[in-house]
C-alpha cells in the first residue's frame, strides 16, 4: 500500500514537472516571438525612408542602392522579406531591379552559402529565399537538392524556386523529371509549378504530347490548361483515342475549347467515340461553340444510347439558332421513345427560360425567344405556345 501510494507521488511530481517544462518552453518562444516581431516592426520604421526611396525609383534608369552603415543579420532578414514581397508582385524591368538590388547587397550570396549546409531544412529556406530572388545562380544547388529528396511536400518547394529561377527549357525538363519520377500523380501542380516560370516551355510539352509516356502527356495536358500550345489540333485528336480514359478525356476538353481546330469530320468522329464521356463532352461543346454545320451530327446523336449524350446534344440543338431548333422540334415530333422523350424535355426547358417578361432583357434574348416561339408554333401550333407574361 505505501509503495503503492510512493509511486503515485513521483507519478504526480513527475508529471507537474513535464507539464512546468512545457509552460516555460511555450512561453519562451511566445516572448521570443513577440520580441522577433517588435524588432522587425523597429527595422521596418528605421529604414522606412529608404524603403520609399526604392518605390520612388523602380521606373528610374538609376540603379538601386543599399541604405546606408552596415546592417545587423536580423535587419537584413526584415529588408529581405520586404524586397520579397515587391519582387513577387511585380514584373518586367521593376522586378529585375529589385533582384539586382538584393544581389548588390549580399543577400543571393547569402543564400547560396545557406544552400550548401548540412542540414535540409536550412538547405529547404535557402531554396526558397533563392527562387524568390530569380537567382540563376543557384539552379545547380537547387537541382542536386531536389535530386537528394525523398517525396514530401517540401520537393514542390524546390522545383518551384527552380521554375523561378531557370534560364533555360533545359533546366525546366530536368526539374520535371525529377518531380515526376516520385510517381504520385502530381501532374497538376507540377503544371502549376512550371507556369512560375518565364520561359516559353512551348516546345516541351509537344515533345511530352509526342513522346507517349503517359506521366509526361498528363503533365502537358495539365499545363495547356494556362499555356496555350499552338497548332497542337492534331496531336489532341490523336491523344483522344488514347488508352487512358483521363487523358482522352482531357486531350477531347481542349480540343473542344478552340472552334478553329473542331472540323465537321473530327466532330463527326467524336460524336461517334466508344467512350461516353468524350461524346457527351463533344456534344455539348458543339452547341457552345456555335458549330451550326454540326446541326445533322447532333440530330443524329439524339439517339445514342446515353442519356447523358442525347441531353446534350439536344441543348447544342437548341443553341444553334433556326437550324437547331427545328431539328430538335422535328426529333419530338417524328421521333419516339427515348429520342422524343428528350428532345420534349430541353424544349420544354428552353421555352420556359423564355417564359419571363422581355422587358429589361437583350435584343437578343427577345430575338432567340421569337424565333423558338415561331419554330415551335410551327410544328406544335399557337395554343401550346407558352403564354407570354
Amino acid at each position: 500500500m505505501h509503495s503503492n501510494l510512493q509511486a503515485a507521488y513521483w507519478f504526480i511530481g513527475v508529471l507537474v514537472a513535464v507539464i512546468a517544462v512545457g509552460l516555460a518552453a511555450l512561453y519562451t518562444l511566445k516572448l521570443r516571438d513577440i520580441r522577433r516581431r517588435q524588432a522587425a516592426e523597429a527595422y521596418q520604421a528605421k529604414h522606412g525612408d529608404w524603403f520609399t526611396y526604392v518605390l520612388a525609383n523602380l521606373d528610374g534608369e538609376e540603379p538601386l542602392y543599399p541604405p546606408p552603415g552596415s546592417l545587423k543579420p536580423a535587419e537584413l532578414r526584415v529588408i529581405q522579406d520586404k524586397l520579397i514581397v515587391w519582387i513577387e508582385q511585380l514584373r518586367g524591368a521593376q522586378q529585375a531591379k529589385l533582384i539586382a538590388l538584393c544581389e548588390r547587397m549580399g543577400l543571393v550570396e547569402r543564400q547560396l552559402k545557406r544552400l550548401e549546409s548540412p542540414f535540409e531544412w536550412v538547405k529547404l529556406d535557402a531554396a526558397y529565399y533563392l527562387g524568390c530572388m530569380r537567382s540563376h545562380q543557384a539552379v545547380p544547388g537547387m537541382m542536386k537538392l531536389l535530386a537528394s529528396m525523398r517525396f514530401s511536400p517540401m520537393v514542390f518547394i524546390v522545383g518551384r524556386a527552380i521554375a523561378k529561377c531557370a534560364r533555360h527549357t533545359e533546366e525546366l525538363r530536368d526539374m520535371v523529371h525529377l518531380l515526376l519520377s516520385h510517381k504520385k500523380e502530381s501532374q497538376p501542380l507540377v503544371a502549376d509549378i512550371l507556369a512560375e516560370s518565364d520561359l516559353d516551355y512551348s516546345a516541351m510539352l509537344e515533345t511530352f504530347l509526342r513522346g507517349g509516356d503517359a506521366d509526361r502527356v498528363r503533365l502537358a495536358l495539365a499545363a495547356m490548361q494556362k499555356h496555350s500550345l499552338a497548332g497542337s489540333g492534331d496531336l489532341l485528336f490523336k491523344l483522344t483515342a488514347s488508352d487512358n480514359a483521363d487523358i482522352r478525356l482531357e486531350a477531347s476538353k481542349l480540343l473542344l475549347r478552340d472552334a478553329a481546330v473542331v472540323t465537321e469530320e473530327r466532330a463527326r468522329k467524336l460524336l461517334a467515340h466508344p467512350d461516353a464521356d468524350v461524346r457527351a463532352q463533344a456534344a455539348q461543346a458543339l452547341g457552345r461553340l456555335g458549330l451550326k454545320p454540326c446541326v445533322k451530327l447532333l440530330r443524329t446523336s439524339l439517339a445514342d444510347a446515353e442519356w447523358q449524350v442525347r441531353y446534350n446534344s439536344a441543348k447544342s440543338l437548341a443553341k444553334l439558332g433556326e437550324e437547331g431548333f427545328t431539328a430538335l422540334c422535328e426529333a419530338a415530333e417524328e421521333e419516339t421513345g427515348a429520342v422524343a422523350e428528350t428532345a420534349r424535355t430541353v424544349i420544354q426547358e428552353e421555352m420556359k427560360s423564355h417564359e419571363s417578361p422581355s422587358l429589361g432583357r437583350s435584343v437578343e434574348w427577345v430575338a432567340v425567344r421569337d424565333m423558338q416561339r415561331f419554330v415551335y408554333g410551327n410544328f406544335f401550333g399557337q395554343k401550346e405556345l407558352l403564354s407570354d407574361r
